[in-house]
């Protein structure tokens, strides 16, 4: 299951879940907004409903020849959990005397590593060139 802001992080998905989210629509008016506003094909909207579908953000309902989608509330307090524990760490931070790192720090490498042209640090320069 993908997290929430992998879901969110996508422009297009993000759209898609701004436009459900004031009531449900049909694939056909999700399909123009979406077209016109990011200049996607319909295939390209199939695909991202497709994703918002198996990840639990949208529900559809089939209704005689069309189909209704709908934004899962669910999908906005697994957002809305996943915030708070941003806030939670956030929290964490104030009257601390230690710097609290979440990963462990990368020991150093021996060596200095030179840039990939072979000149650290002089990225893009010619020796020649004054700084």
């Amino acid at each position: 299951m993908m997290h929430p802001f992998e879901i969110v992080a996508e422009p297009v998905r993000r759209r898609i879940i701004e436009v459900l989210a004031v009531g449900e629509h049909t694939v056909g008016n999700l399909n123009d907004v979406i077209s016109f506003e990011f200049g996607v094909s319909r295939s390209a909207v199939s695909h991202h409903l497709r994703i918002l579908r198996d990840e639990g953000v949208v529900t559809v309902r089939p209704d005689l020849q069309e189909r209704w989608y709908m934004l899962e509330e669910d999908f906005l307090e697994r957002l809305d959990h996943a915030v708070g524990a941003l806030f939670l760490l956030w929290d964490h931070r104030y009257g601390s005397n230690v710097g609290r790192i979440p990963v462990p720090p990368v020991a150093p490498s021996r060596t200095p590593h030179a840039h990939r042209a072979g000149r650290k640090g002089r990225r893009g320069r010619r020796d020649s060139d004054a700084e």
